[in-house]
């Protein structure tokens, strides 16, 4: 494997002008490929010194020339034991003037021993951009041009305000339906009547099992939020704000049976323990919670019904006897 390494000062063996530069005038701004081909035992290492390095020690050339790429080592062959090699450099000067290139230092190895090569310096002349100061007469600055807009430049503003609109309309759209109860489209919503949807929660708090898991205040908070709103709906009072004395307080002239109202006192009893005491209750108090929550909203139902069904008799027969 051939290798390129930098290297500093060594020995100074045979020279060889086995070099060319792409060319040996050049203006300010181009760049110079310096290219040399020579040989080497094949798998030793090759060192090259930094050319870079070698510019900055030269007082006569010093920021006149100036490294683009440092060189680079590819293989032409091999054969017999030999490799055929080229190195490369490239060079750019920003100062006009006339340089001689100082030569790199080559570290090859040859029939199995450390060999130096040195090249022949080469000389660059770098050349300015005349300027015919007879004839060469200086222009104000152009004002800057301005094109007419085109359809392809406007259209995706054109979509942007089609899109904004159409994201408004349809907040609007959303909000009025949703007023009205409907759907974006339009469509009815269906909503569960309060003591069915009181019922699919009591269940889904049921099937959860969060008493069984530890999670009792959980538990007591699901079934008595529920039964509250079940309340607001049905009796038409904050249920939400009041504290559970107050709420038994309210239901005591509702004409609930005795038993009902009392089961659902001691449950609310029981969850004022549980979240503001820290009480652990019994499995039969756990167990009781829901069926007590079910039958209270089932028979507040049923006599809503009844009320209803009474109210409707007495308007038919005040109806007929007006009728007659």
């Amino acid at each position: 494997m051939i290798l390129a390494v930098a290297y500093g000062t060594c020995a100074i063996g045979q020279s060889v002008d086995k070099s060319r530069i792409s060319a040996d005038s050049v203006l300010i701004g181009d760049q110079i490929a310096w290219t040399f081909d020579f040989t080497s035992d094949e798998g030793a290492p090759v060192a090259i010194s930094e050319y870079s390095g070698i510019l900055a020690q030269d007082t006569t050339i010093r920021g006149g020339v100036e490294v683009v790429r440092e060189f680079e080592l590819d293989t032409l062959s091999l054969k017999n034991g030999k490799a055929n090699l080229r190195a490369k450099v490239l060079l750019t000067s920003f100062d006009s003037g006339s340089y001689l290139l100082p030569p790199p230092i080559i570290i090859r190895s040859k029939d199995g021993r450390p060999d130096t090569l040195r090249l022949d310096p080469k000389s660059l002349y770098v050349n300015t951009i005349p300027i015919d100061t007879a004839s060469f007469q200086p222009y104000q600055i152009k004002e800057q041009e301005t094109y007419p807009l085109t359809f392809r430049e406007v259209l995706p503003w054109i979509l942007l305000g089609l899109l904004v609109l159409l994201l408004i309309w349809g907040i609007v759209r959303f909000i009025a339906m949703k007023k009205k109860n409907r759907n974006f489209f339009g469509k009815k919503i269906q909503v569960d009547p309060p003591h069915i949807a009181a019922l699919k929660k009591l269940e889904k708090i049921r099937s959860e099992k969060l008493w069984q898991s530890g999670k009792q205040k959980a538990y007591y908070t699901g079934i008595t939020d529920t039964v509250r709103e079940y309340i607001e709906h049905r009796y038409g009072f904050g249920a939400m704000e009041k504290t559970s004395s107050e709420i038994m307080e309210e239901l005591k002239d509702k004409n609930i049976e005795e038993k009902i109202l009392g089961d659902l006192g001691e449950m609310f009893s029981t969850a004022d323990l549980v979240k503001f005491a820290k009480h652990t209750p019994l499995t039969e108090e756990n167990e009781k919670a829901i069926p007590i929550a079910v039958n209270f909203v089932n028979f507040a139902y049923m006599q809503q019904l009844q009320q209803s069904e009474a109210a409707a008799g007495t308007a038919d027969n005040i109806k007929e006897k007006e009728g007659k």
